[in-house]
């Protein structure tokens, strides 16, 4: 999925619920909230892998998030076979992409110039996140360029589960559906 699954994992800290052709975005936080997530939209739905997409968000982190918080990711391609849906997992790549525990310190490092502008001015990028509101209007995020081959193995729908994790507590939950095409 290359640096694709990094736009869709941002989202841990982000929205509530969206309308749009196919992407939808899920709240599955419990009790031990650190983030409320107000607002998650992306432009254009389906995903044009050809082009830059646009998010619209808006989220409050309401304590900082410690140095130590881990991102825990599950992808999965949904395939149709025989007319079944079936999620397909997609395993851990280069330890970042696909379905991967990895620190959000070394997130944040690794994914620098698609997070930072989700950070707002006032708050210094990197760890441990601030507590702050965070997100824009209208924030152009680029979409790299992977060729028409590795465009046509991404194209498809997805399923991604996201989760904050710290001291074995999972802070923010969140689940997205979206296409890529």
């Amino acid at each position: 999925m290359g640096h694709l699954s990094v736009y869709f994992a941002l989202a841990v800290v982000l929205a509530a619920s969206v309308q749009a052709k196919y992407f939808k975005f899920e709240d599955c936080t419990g009790k031990a909230r650190i983030a409320k997530a107000n607002r998650f939209e992306i432009v254009p739905d389906p995903v044009n892998l050809r082009k830059n997409m646009t998010v619209n968000m808006d989220l409050d982190i309401l304590q900082d998030i410690p140095e130590k918080a881990m991102l825990r990711t599950r992808y999965y391609k949904l395939k149709s076979v025989f007319g079944v849906n079936i999620d397909v997992p997609i395993p851990c790549l280069l330890g970042k992409f696909g379905s991967c525990t990895i620190s959000l310190c070394k997130y944040l490092n690794m994914f620098e110039d698609q997070a930072q502008p989700l950070f707002p001015p006032d708050i210094p990028y990197g760890c441990p996140v601030r507590a702050g509101h965070y997100g824009g209007e209208n924030m152009e995020v680029p979409i790299p360029d992977m060729g028409s081959i590795a465009r046509l193995i991404v194209s498809g729908k997805y399923r991604t589960e996201l989760e904050l994790v710290v001291d074995r507590t999972v802070v923010a939950c969140y689940k997205i559906w979206a296409e890529m095409r």
